[in-house]
C-alpha cells in the first residue's frame, strides 16, 4: 500500500471516528438534560401546578424524541466506524496507525454509553450472584473480516453479560475477537494465559485481556486453561484447538468418577462433529461419552445452548 493510499485510510478513520465522537457527546448531553427534566417534573408535580406541569411534560417528551433519533444516529455511525476499523485491521501494514488506536477507543466509549443501562443491570447482576469462568477455544489466525471473527465477539460479549470470567489462550485470531466482545461489557474480566517461552514474538498478549496469568509451557496453560473453567466453548480453529478440545471432553468423561459434574462442553460442527464422531467410532467410545459434547452451528446457536445448560 502506497504513502497515499495509507493517507486516505488515514483520513477516513478520522472523520468516522470524529462523527462517532460528535454525537456519542451529544446523546451523553441529552440523556443528562432528560434526567435533569425528569427530577424537576417530580418537583413540579408535587407542587400541583397544572401549567406548569404541563409545561414540564412536553419539553420531557421532547428531549426523549431527539433522544430516540439521536441514538439511532449513534448506533449507525458506530456500525460505520465498526466495519471500517474491521476492514482496516485486516490490513497488517495499518494495524499499528495510529488513528486505529483512537478509533478503538471510541468505539469502546460510544459503546459502553449506547449499552450502559443493560451492563448496570448485568453488572448487578454479577455482583450479587458470582458466576464461573468459560474457557474459549479457536483459531489465532482468524481475521477481522472472517465471519467468525465477529461471532466469537458476540460470544464474548454474551458471555460477559451473563456475568463469566472468559478464558482464552491470550493472542490474536478467535481469542482477539473474544476478547473484544468481552470487553465492550464493564467490569469484565477477560483471562489470557500466555506462553512467552514458546511464543515470544507474540508480546503480552492482545490489549483487551484484563488478566494475563504466564504459563511456562504448553502442558502448564492447558492445565489452567482446562483446570479453572466450568464451561467450555469451541470455535473452529487446527491442531491446538482439536487438543483442547480432546482434552476437555476427556475431562468430562472422567468426572463422574469422582463424584463431580462434567463440565459443559459446546464445540462448532465444523470442523469438530465429523471428527470427534470418528474419534467415538473408532476407540468404541460409549455414546453417552461421545454425546457430552454439544454441537451447534453457529454462534447464535452456541449463546442460546450456553444459555440453556450454564
Amino acid at each position: 500500500m502506497n504513502f497515499q493510499d495509507v493517507k486516505k485510510v488515514q483520513r477516513q478513520l478520522k472523520i468516522h471516528t470524529g462523527a462517532c465522537k460528535r454525537l456519542t457527546v451529544d446523546l451523553k448531553l441529552y440523556v443528562e438534560e432528560k434526567n435533569e427534566l425528569f427530577a424537576k417534573l417530580k418537583k413540579v408535580e408535587a407542587g400541583g401546578d397544572k401549567y406548569a406541569i404541563k409545561t414540564q411534560r412536553e419539553l420531557l417528551e421532547e428531549t426523549c424524541a431527539v433522544i430516540i433519533d439521536t441514538h439511532g444516529k449513534v448506533k449507525n455511525a458506530y456500525q460505520k466506524l465498526d466495519r471500517l476499523v474491521c476492514s482496516v485491521r485486516s490490513k497488517s501494514s495499518l494495524c499499528s496507525l495510529e488513528e486505529v488506536e483512537i478509533a478503538l477507543a471510541q468505539l469502546k466509549t460510544t459503546h459502553t454509553l449506547l449499552n450502559s443501562k443493560k451492563n448496570q443491570q448485568k453488572s448487578e447482576a454479577k455482583s450479587s450472584t458470582p458466576k464461573g469462568v468459560v474457557s474459549v477455544f479457536g483459531s489465532s489466525s482468524t481475521k477481522p473480516t472472517d465471519k467468525y471473527w465477529g461471532e466469537a465477539e458476540m460470544i464474548g460479549e454474551t458471555l460477559a453479560q451473563m456475568g463469566y470470567t472468559i478464558m482464552n489462550g491470550g493472542y490474536g485470531g478467535l481469542m482477539e475477537a473474544i476478547s473484544k466482545g468481552a470487553s465492550k461489557v464493564e467490569g469484565s474480566k477477560i483471562r489470557g494465559v500466555l506462553v512467552p517461552t514458546v511464543f515470544p514474538m507474540r508480546k503480552g498478549g492482545n490489549k483487551y485481556l484484563t488478566e494475563r496469568p504466564e504459563a511456562k509451557t504448553i502442558e502448564d496453560r492447558l492445565s489452567i486453561l482446562l483446570g479453572q473453567a466450568q464451561a467450555f466453548i469451541v470455535l473452529p480453529g487446527s491442531l491446538g484447538s482439536l487438543t483442547e478440545l480432546v482434552m476437555a471432553w476427556n475431562r468430562a468423561v472422567l468426572a463422574p468418577l469422582s463424584g463431580k459434574k462434567p463440565p459443559v462442553i459446546i464445540a462448532y460442527k465444523n470442523p469438530w462433529e465429523k471428527i470427534i464422531t470418528t474419534i467415538g467410532s473408532t476407540l468404541g467410545i460409549h455414546k453417552t461419552m461421545v454425546e457430552m459434547v454439544r454441537f451447534v452451528s453457529d454462534g447464535k446457536e452456541a449463546i442460546a445452548l450456553a444459555q440453556k445448560l450454564l
